[in-house]
């Protein structure tokens, strides 16, 4: 009944079609969800007593769960009669994990960062497996050349929520002393229990979207046979290398860009709301610049250039020394994490092959996901050899390396003689 009464209000914000509306207000709950029981993990962490150990646990553990579960989990979904309706399920198993984050404050102090990364990472088995489904159903609930402006205008409006929601959040955890560990652990906790409500509403958001597009008919796969398939696709195979080299390189930063900014530059709750308004501000401004030039460019050479940008990053924080510095740098790298929301799942929706979509995403998931458990590993040995501003140079290094890939496919694919039709299957 809630969706009832909202569903004015939020007609002419949103849009006209429902699908889009819906869709959007699930990427807002979404938001605020993750603002509530993601955002401020690392500096929670830090409040119970993390090293850079823990923060490499906290970004690596998260990828190997996913890797054992995904490909078996969608399999579960794909052979199932109603997926949205699984995909739903495992959602909800998702978003009542934070309620066990609640009580990792209450264990013994050595015990408390092990237990929040493990039990972090556990929480990623369903959201792994729903955010896979989900990505593969965006191609059921939308036409291809509407796929481009609905993921625009879920993620942008969704950054919207993100300031207002990450300042909201930075004032509440701002409000006892940042001396008084208890009283903002505590704050923590309550964040926690309300991410549980929003997501319950969140997947009620997703539930009233319907499917556009006839569903490929429901058949018993086997893994063996469907791989070999997925993988004698050109396109795909390439687009997958291309991204598996960028997702190291872009994982690798997470954990460098946590400890430089807590533990370095001595980062409070004020100072990551400053950094993640500013980030998501820019994202806001950006989503119709890469949608306009996903339109009149392509995914292809948008993609390289999107990695390009991203390649940036790593050396703009190695060249700060100053909180304030790394907020309006912030600006600039935030317009290219926008287009990377954008193209990397355009991109793959473009390179998979039809009938096997959602197993073609879910090989894809998987295997950024190995990367995601290896890739702060890389950093941390990095770290204990040298220092963080030489792991920001490699890190730097290796995301050029993948855009020069993704530029490389570009020019390889537009000369192939099957072009025309590989662009009738995007159109």
């Amino acid at each position: 009944m809630i969706f009832m009464k909202i569903k004015h209000p939020f007609k002419s914000f949103l849009g006209t079609d429902d699908n889009l509306r819906y869709f959007t207000l699930n990427g807002i709950l979404f938001t605020i969800v993750t603002i509530f029981s993601r955002t401020y993990a690392p500096k929670f962490i830090n409040r119970l007593g993390a090293t850079s150990l823990h923060y490499s646990l906290f970004n690596s553990l998260p990828g190997l769960v996913a890797v054992l579960t995904t490909i078996p989990g969608i399999l579960y979904i794909q052979n199932s009669k109603d997926t949205s309706k699984v995909m739903r399920r495992f959602f909800y198993i998702s978003r009542f994990f934070p309620l066990l984050l609640v009580a990792t404050p209450f264990l013994p102090v050595q015990f408390r960062g092990y237990a929040f990364v493990v039990l972090f990472s556990l929480m990623n088995l369903p959201e792994s497996i729903g955010q896979t489904a989900l990505q593969s159903w965006t191609g059921n609930i939308f036409h291809p050349q509407e796929i481009p402006v609905a993921l625009s205008q879920k993620n942008k409006i969704s950054q919207i929520f993100t300031i207002v929601f990450s300042i909201l959040v930075g004032l509440i955890l701002s409000i006892p002393s940042n001396a008084n560990n208890n009283q903002v652990i505590l704050i923590y906790q309550t964040l926690f229990i309300a991410s549980v409500i929003f997501g319950i509403f969140e997947i009620r958001a997703l539930q009233k979207i319907k499917e556009v597009q006839k569903a490929p008919i429901p058949r018993k796969l086997r893994l063996g046979s469907s791989i070999h398939t997925i993988f004698k696709h050109k396109e795909y195979v390439v687009f997958l290398v291309c991204s598996l080299l960028f997702h190291f390189a872009w994982q690798m930063g997470w954990p460098l860009f946590n400890l430089y900014q807590i533990e370095y530059l001595g980062a409070d709750e004020k100072w990551l709301t400053l950094i993640n308004v500013s980030n998501a501000l820019a994202m806001v401004l950006s989503f119709n610049l890469w949608s306009y030039l996903i339109r009149q460019k392509g995914y292809k050479l948008t993609t390289a250039i999107v990695v390009l940008g991203m390649a940036v990053s790593p050396l703009l924080y190695a060249l700060t020394n100053t909180l304030l510095m790394i907020t309006i740098m912030n600006i600039f790298i935030g317009i290219f994490v926008s287009g990377t929301t954008v193209v990397i799942l355009g991109s793959l929706l473009e390179a998979a092959q039809p009938d096997e979509v959602m197993l073609s995403i879910a090989v894809h998931q998987t295997l950024i996901n190995i990367t995601l458990f290896l890739s702060p590993f890389a950093s941390e040995l990095i770290l204990r050899n040298w220092n963080i501003h030489f792991a920001l140079y490699v890190t730097a290094g290796l995301r050029l390396f993948a855009s020069l890939a993704f530029f490389l496919r570009w020019v390889f694919l537009e000369k192939l003689p099957d072009k025309k039709n590989l662009q009738s299957k995007s159109s």
